[in-house]
């Protein structure tokens, strides 16, 4: 269960804090909503808040990553397989699947496999696709930002200190 004053992940990835828990009447008669800013700006106004049902919070909101399993993850990232090459409407949709279910390992094999394919790209003086570049500036900046919070170090830093970690540099 969650407690106001933890950090935790939307359904996006994004990181938010949990300012509240108040009774509240939206209509359907009163009832305890969490209510969550987001931690980092994003793209939301600076007043945004988000008001997440108690009861159904354990479906929308998710813990973030303890300073160990972050850690586990980032040192697993130079052992995980990379998913096969697909067309790229087939890779659209299969990448869909996987970011819905919200597994950090599999996200993180896309972001491996979207670094992989970019690279082959590069060395075969083709494009890199506008949906895969948009995929994987997303999917690292949300990792970045659930990675900070896990190691308490500035956004800024995450880049820097997973590349001295596993000798991988996953931005341009």
């Amino acid at each position: 269960m969650f407690q106001v004053g933890d950090k935790v992940l939307d359904r996006n990835g994004k990181v938010f804090l949990i300012e509240s828990l108040q009774e509240l009447d939206f209509g359907s008669g009163p009832q305890s909503y969490f209510i969550t800013k987001p931690y980092f700006s994003y793209d939301f106004n600076p007043d945004y808040k988000a008001y997440v049902p108690v009861d159904r919070s354990e479906s929308i909101l998710r813990p973030i990553l303890s300073k160990e399993e972050a850690l586990a993850l980032i040192d697993s990232f130079s052992e995980m397989e990379i998913y096969p090459e697909i067309s790229p409407r087939e890779r659209k949709n299969f990448f869909a699947k996987i970011l819905v279910k919200g597994d950090r390992n599999e996200i993180c094999r896309i972001v491996k496999s979207l670094v992989h394919y970019r690279k082959q790209r590069i060395a075969e003086n083709k494009p890199f696709s506008d949906y895969d570049s948009k995929m994987l500036r997303e999917l690292v900046r949300l990792f970045h930002s659930e990675f900070s919070v896990s190691l308490g170090i500035p956004y800024s830093d995450v880049e820097q200190f997973i590349y001295r970690r596993t000798g991988i540099k996953v931005l341009y």
